[in-house]
């Protein structure tokens, strides 16, 4: 992590400690730790405490003032940590710090007689560094929740018997034992059992899922009430669960714009303040005749708001804040750059078969041609499409057997044609099927055609060389919410774009269905990269597919959305956004979240900027004290950007 700009020396030690806070795997982030870590704020501020009370009742030893005393060991059990610090920095990377600033604001304050505001001064920014800790650690406390679903044992099935171990230790082909109540240690296939799935924390999704053999289920997910016997099919540090707490941690590697920003403001902000400090503590002294002590204090005041701290963390946490808010929702964002990029988009690309429909394709009729009855065009076709993995292979080979059985004909010589359909030798005569296109179709068929895709269906065509000999038409089932979805990109002002392989007719009737206005038919599967681009120089567009067929235009595309990314790795690795499950809905999630964040990173931008700014401004007429400066400038900023940022979940 580093959300300080590498360059700005008087935060980088920040840094190191806010690193420190984040080792999510090796630390203990708790609120015991947190208020361990504060242990010289408490006492600093019983030490104000009786200081203030002995200043009103006037106790004095020797006469000294109590008080001042009191205020004297608030300085240095707050300031000595800070001064070495400060010192460490300087030696080893030879950069002055912002410790090094509040050292040396809080010793010129008590070398013009100031002990009141240099204890002031020192408590309120141990408690501005608290707050900073805190702010991050509160925003990545859910990361860490997904870290401690996955179980620390798991039973696994060795020689005959079970023993318990560190899911570390299984490897891939071992089986495990997954009680009812427990959770499921790895990823891996129900072997024997079934049971009530609780997926939320990869989905997001509340209603628990009924599996059972053949299935599949993904570590730190619930086991509610069947005993389950599970093959792994991925080791720990590569199941779904690790992968998307891996993709979140590294989400800072994709900064936003508006992050940017931020850290190069501070390389100018910070010295500029610098050097008016500079002048306001000797100008009015060497020109004007002024009061040295008077102008050195407003010059310490400069000099406390030239930390840009609270300024600068107030966008990662907001970003933070968002990401994690978002992966236990069961999207996964692998970078606040998306989070900004995805409220600029122009167009929504939807890939049809898989993402817009639910790609389970039915058969309902076939069509003869010729001599040929449907039993016999159903045989010949689900016997070339047993070696294909063609969506439409399935629904083929599904309704054959429902007619003739599982008995297939042995198909020789098979070969793929990339992109239209496959051929093959059945009792010595070469069958193919596929896509209309490669046959040589007289008028009669093509008008059956046409009217068969005028209704919605998807036509595949059997044929021996390019003689059709039947037609096989197949419907894909509309995804449920996807109308809304549309309706709802549409209200955002953005046009809702659809991608797919079929023929005009069939596409313009699942368009029509769905409310799209704009979609591209007849697309080859390499062909989609090329419309990605053609598409993008009429603006921003974002690419929504399955992740498997579609990651080269996912991967191309200005925000690349992958669905039902749960268990594929193709899908993680390729999109910018991945929602868990087949959950259209939550595409619109992704788009109300990055208005809010966006609002609210832009809130903490202008409220860091304008209450430091104003401050300086103020502090030329004498308003500002330096209690005040740290109090509100540093302490009341971090709070407020912080609260602004953890309340970004509430709304």
């Amino acid at each position: 992590m580093n959300e300080y700009p590498e360059d700005c020396p008087y935060c980088q030690r920040r840094v190191d400690e806010l690193e420190r806070h984040l080792e999510l795997e090796h630390e203990d982030l708790t609120l015991k730790s947190f208020f361990f870590d504060s242990k010289n704020i408490i006492l600093n501020s019983l030490l104000l405490l009786f200081s203030l009370v002995t200043f009103i009742q006037g106790v004095t030893i020797s006469g000294l003032h109590v008080s001042r005393i009191l205020m004297g060991l608030v300085v240095l059990i707050g300031g000595i940590p800070l001064a070495k610090s400060s010192l460490m920095e300087l030696l080893k990377k030879h950069t002055f710090d912002v410790d090094g600033l509040v050292v040396v604001a809080s010793i010129g304050a008590v070398s013009i007689g100031y002990w009141g505001e240099a204890a002031v001064l020192i408590f309120l920014f141990s408690v501005a560094e608290r707050l900073e800790d805190y702010s991050v650690f509160r925003s990545r406390r859910s990361l860490k929740e997904l870290l401690e679903l996955s179980p620390t044992k798991a039973r696994v099935l060795r020689d005959g018997k079970t023993e318990k171990t560190s899911p570390d230790r299984i490897s891939v082909g071992e089986n495990v034992v997954v009680k009812p109540g427990e959770r499921v240690p790895l990823d891996g296939d129900i072997t024997s059992g079934s049971s009530s799935i609780d997926e939320s924390a990869i989905t997001g999704e509340s209603v628990p899922k009924e599996k059972g053999p053949g299935e599949e289920v993904f570590a730190g997910t619930l086991n509610i009430d069947g005993l389950l016997k599970i093959k792994v099919t991925k080791e720990s540090r590569d199941s779904t669960l690790s992968k998307i707490v891996r993709l979140v941690e590294d989400v800072e590697e994709k900064k936003a714009e508006t992050e940017k920003f931020v850290n190069r403001f501070a390389n100018y902000y910070t010295p500029i303040v610098l050097l008016l400090a500079l002048g306001a503590s000797t100008i009015p002294w060497l020109l004007f005749d002024q009061s040295f002590s008077f102008w050195l204090y407003r010059g310490l005041i400069l000099l406390v708001l030239s930390c840009p701290c609270a300024f600068v963390v107030s966008t990662p946490v907001t970003m933070v804040s968002s990401v994690t808010r978002a992966a236990k929702k069961g999207v996964l964002i692998k970078g606040s750059v998306f989070i900004e990029k995805i409220k600029e988009i122009d167009k929504v690309v939807f890939d049809k078969t898989g993402t817009l429909t639910t790609g389970d394709f039915f058969v309902t009729e076939i069509v003869s041609l010729g001599d040929m009855n449907s039993k016999e065009i159903a045989m010949i076709s689900s016997s070339l499409e047993s070696s294909s993995d063609h969506p439409l292979a399935r629904p083929i080979i599904d309704y054959s057997e429902a007619l003739n059985g599982e008995y297939h004909y042995e198909v020789d010589e098979f070969r793929s044609l990339t992109g239209v359909g496959i051929e093959g030798v059945i009792e010595g005569k070469k069958y193919r099927i596929g896509n209309p296109d490669i046959f040589e179709l007289d008028h009669e068929v093509e008008q059956e055609i046409s009217m068969m895709a005028s209704e919605g269906e998807t036509v595949v065509v059997l044929g021996r060389g390019k003689k059709p000999l039947g037609l096989i038409g197949l419907e894909d089932t509309i995804r449920d919410g996807a109308k809304d979805v549309i309706a709802s990109l549409k209200e955002y002002g953005i046009e809702p774009i659809m991608l797919t392989g079929d023929n005009e007719r069939s596409a313009a009737v699942v368009a029509e269905k769905l409310g799209i206005d704009s979609y591209i038919a007849n697309v080859l599967p390499d062909q989609k990269l090329d419309e990605i681009e053609r598409l993008q120089e009429e603006g921003l567009v974002t690419m929504v597919g399955d992740g498997v067929n579609d990651a080269p235009a996912l991967v191309k595309s200005d925000v690349g959305v992958a669905m039902g990314a749960a268990g594929s790795d193709t899908a993680m690795e390729s999109a910018d956004m991945a929602l868990m499950e087949d959950d259209l809905s939550k595409l619109i999630y992704l788009f109300d979240i990055s208005e809010k964040t966006m609002k609210v990173v832009k809130e903490n931008i202008v409220a860091s900027i304008g209450v430091k700014f104003a401050l300086a401004i103020l502090t030329f007429f004498g308003f500002v004290t330096l209690w005040i400066a740290v109090g509100v400038g540093d302490v009341g900023m971090a709070l407020l950007v912080t609260l602004n940022a953890l309340i970004l979940e509430q709304r």
